[in-house]
């Protein structure tokens, strides 16, 4: 794909062009960065023979304002923990309540007065007075399993590890669309990619559920502060020395975020915490970290860079429809061969990993994750913003409470892409109408579904309303009867792509790599690969109506005008078919590519004698050869067919070097005439139009309206330049992007005009 995209395909308009190598290249790592965590994917052992006792500390926090049956839930459950240990409440607020409930339950309720330092302050405060040799600290709504401390302290035998971290789970993932997506997000963090981190020493330490080596804690002295307190203290942990470990077991379950406002909130504190900490944390630490430590602390932070890149995804389609540009001009059969099988590729790939999430209820498309993804990307855009502006931004514990009412206000920002989206489909369909405009509108439109499904997600209102009316009569059979065939389909699919990934991602590639060269070897000869896709360069070429014309003239030194360019160019030379090709022409393809033109009887169109000859010529020719046939046919379908059968012929022949050149001549046979696209490799239009000869310009607006045409490279037919050709070919092909090949006629110094030598007509 990447040889493709820097080799292959076009660069448009540079503005867009960057903004969309900044999209494809963040993509294209972050995928790679996945993928590194697979290849590496473990779980610790545990020691085989019995761990001694260790006294432990269990701390969970309480801030004024969260609700109080949850806090109390938790300390009961801290109190049902079967190993050994001391609870601890680190009430914020020196709630009464809570207080009162800490004395019954046998909990050591712990407050302050001055209130620094957020969430690690408050855990730090608690340190001060906790003796144990561990201490777990766990989120208020995160309450532990009876064996929490079983599955955790066998690590800690190893006098290395600094800290042990287990899986976040939750349990409220069908109170509405927003928990279960938040939920959905972090599925594949907990599973196969922090069991690659427990490889590579890179565990992250997560707010909740991690326990920790006192003696660590204190040797970077406790908790760093921090809106992500968890994330900075494990990268002080690393750094100084410390190791971590991860345990993929679920031994408690928390609350998810289940409202816009409450989402967003988490996700603004994380990422503006998290870029602090790139920016400011980072690089200060970075000599005392491990090669993989260094490479995690620098991407993990880059996750939230994902709004964005989102953002960039968003108004590209825009700017190109406003502006009537475009970031990369290509062929669409190009654009599937060398992109759709790495993207297909990542999906089983992606699939394949969830063998590693922790429960079956937790695989699938996650479409809600996904979607509550794309509607963050202001919110992850403002954080980055924030912490180059350097604005505070409160700790502020996330609010677990659900939320009825619609959330439009949090759903502008993606209310107002929308708007600009659809007004810019209407402008370019109105400015610019074509093919490549309908491409950006379609990309336009697929990006409104995507803000729509994000916007949806807020609306509980109206999801609690559809919900009602789909699971109550008459409805409610027609509901179950589609929602349990769709889950048999999909749990089929799952399973079916699970199983069979490696084999249909190992069975894609080698088609993929089959495909790209059969296409490539059809001009097994050819000196480069623009013959058959036009590249990302302009060839010029001079036309003459003599082969030896154009021998000893030495402008194939600058007939290409990109960096790119390869040093080939084109010579249109007119022949009769009658006779043999000249031995001039066997000279110049040399270091040139023939442009052959020749004018075809009808008489002769079917007789076999004629192409074979022919195409035994065009076969001998040392390299690649484009034939440019002017067919006489009778009807519009006779011309069709008599075409088609002369490249068969040359097939028939096994002639592997011949490119053929179609010039479509009057727009209203146009799709008439069309051979079709496996039997045309190039497109050739003139300039300025010719009697009943179509100009390019007429001609364009109807090839950009059918995909097989506009796929195909355009060979431009010009007149002789009055300047510099380059400089010509250059205003050219920004008129007309599209163009991979221009030919000039002939110009006066090199072959003086006379009543016995005149550009031949095959050829203007």
């Amino acid at each position: 794909m990447l040889y493709w995209f820097t080799q292959i395909a076009q660069p448009g308009y540079a503005p867009l062009y960057w903004l969309m190598v900044v999209s494809l290249t963040y993509k294209v790592l972050w995928i790679l960065h996945e993928w590194f965590h697979y290849v590496q994917i473990s779980a610790p052992v545990p020691p085989a023979y019995p761990t001694r006792l260790r006294t432990v500390d269990m701390l969970t926090t309480a801030c004024p304002g969260e609700p109080h049956a949850m806090i109390i839930g938790t300390l009961e459950a801290m109190q049902a923990v079967r190993y050994p240990h001391t609870s601890y409440l680190c009430d914020e607020g020196d709630d009464p309540v809570l207080r009162a409930a800490c004395a019954r339950l046998g909990v050591v309720h712990v407050t302050r007065l001055l209130k620094t330092d957020a969430k690690a302050g408050n855990i730090n405060n608690a340190l001060r007075q906790a003796t144990g040799e561990l201490c777990v600290v766990l989120d208020p709504d995160h309450a532990p399993t009876p064996d929490f401390l079983d599955h955790v302290t066998p690590y800690f035998e190893d006098d290395s590890v600094g800290y042990v971290q287990v899986v976040q789970a939750y349990g409220n993932q069908a109170d509405s669309l927003v928990a279960r997506g938040a939920a959905e997000q972090t599925y594949h963090f907990y599973g196969p990619l922090m069991m690659g981190m427990n490889a590579y020493d890179t565990v992250q330490a997560i707010g909740a559920n991690c326990t920790f080596r006192r003696a660590a804690l204190d040797s970077i002295g406790g908790h760093a502060a921090g809106l992500t307190e968890d994330m900075h203290t494990a990268m002080r942990l690393h750094a100084a020395g410390w190791q971590s470990a991860y345990v993929p077991q679920i031994v408690s379950r928390g609350l998810v975020p289940s409202s816009l406002a409450a989402f967003y909130a988490q996700q603004l504190k994380w990422s503006r915490g998290a870029f602090d900490l790139l920016f400011r944390v980072y690089p200060k630490l970075f000599g005392r970290f491990s090669w993989a430590q260094r490479l995690h602390y620098l991407l993990l932070p880059l996750y939230f860079l994902s709004g964005a890149i989102t953002l960039i995804d968003f108004i590209l389609p825009i700017l190109c429809l406003y502006l009537s540009q475009l970031p990369l001009i290509t062929r669409l059969i190009d654009l599937a061969q060398y992109t759709l099988p790495f993207l297909i590729v990542s999906l089983l790939i992606h699939q394949q990993a969830q063998r590693w999430l922790r429960e079956p209820s937790e695989r699938g498309m996650h479409w809600a994750g996904n979607f509550l993804q794309v509607s963050t990307w202001w919110v992850y855009t403002l954080g980055l913003l924030y912490a180059i502006a350097g604005v505070r931004v409160p700790y502020i514990p996330t609010p677990k409470e659900g939320r009825q009412s619609n959330e439009w206000g949090l759903a502008i920002p993606n209310l107002l892409l929308i708007a600009l989206l659809l007004g810019a489909c209407v402008y370019g369909r109105s400015a610019a109408p074509g093919y490549y405009t309908n491409l950006m509108v379609y990309l336009a439109l697929f990006n409104v579904l995507l803000l729509t499904g994000a916007v949806g997600l807020g609306l509980h209102e109206v999801v609690h309303w559809l919900r009602q009316r789909l699971t109550t009569q008459p409805l409610r059979w027609f509901t179950l009867a589609v929602y349990q065939g769709l889950a048999r389909i999909g749990t089929a699919l799952l399973l079916g792509v699970q199983r069979y990934s490696p084999g249909a991602a190992l069975l894609l590639l080698v088609a993929f790599g089959l495909i790209s060269y059969l296409r490539h070897d059809q001009l097994s000869r050819q000196p480069s690969g623009w013959l058959l896709t036009g590249a990302n360069s302009v060839h010029l070429g001079w036309a003459a109506d003599r082969p030896g014309s154009l021998l000893s003239y030495p402008a194939r030194h600058w007939w290409q005008f990109t960096a790119s360019a390869t040093p080939y160019a084109i010579a249109a030379l007119p022949f009769a078919a009658t006779e043999p090709i000249p031995e001039a022409t066997r000279q110049l393809a040399r270091h040139q590519v023939p442009l052959l033109s020749w004018a075809v009887r009808s008489a002769d169109t079917w007789q076999p004698d004629y192409w074979l000859p022919l195409a035994r010529q065009v076969a001998s020719l040392p390299s690649p050869v484009m034939l440019r046939p002017n067919l006489s046919a009778p009807t519009a379908s006779a011309y069709r067919r008599a075409w088609q059968h002369m490249v068969r012929s040359f097939k028939q022949a096994h002639v592997t070097n011949a490119v053929w050149v179609w010039t479509p001549e009057a727009t209203d046979s146009l799709f008439q005439r069309f051979p079709g696209s496996a039997y045309t490799d190039w497109l050739a239009c003139r300039l300025q139009g010719q009697g009943d000869m179509a100009s390019y310009a007429a001609l364009r607006p109807l090839m950009a309206q059918d995909i097989l045409l506009h796929d195909l490279p355009v060979l431009l037919l010009a007149p002789t330049p009055a300047a510099n050709p380059t400089q010509a070919g250059q205003r050219l092909s920004q008129l007309y992007p599209e163009l991979k090949a221009i030919v000039f006629a002939s110009p006066q110094r090199l072959m003086p005009l006379t009543a016995h030598t005149r550009p031949s007509a095959a050829c203007q």
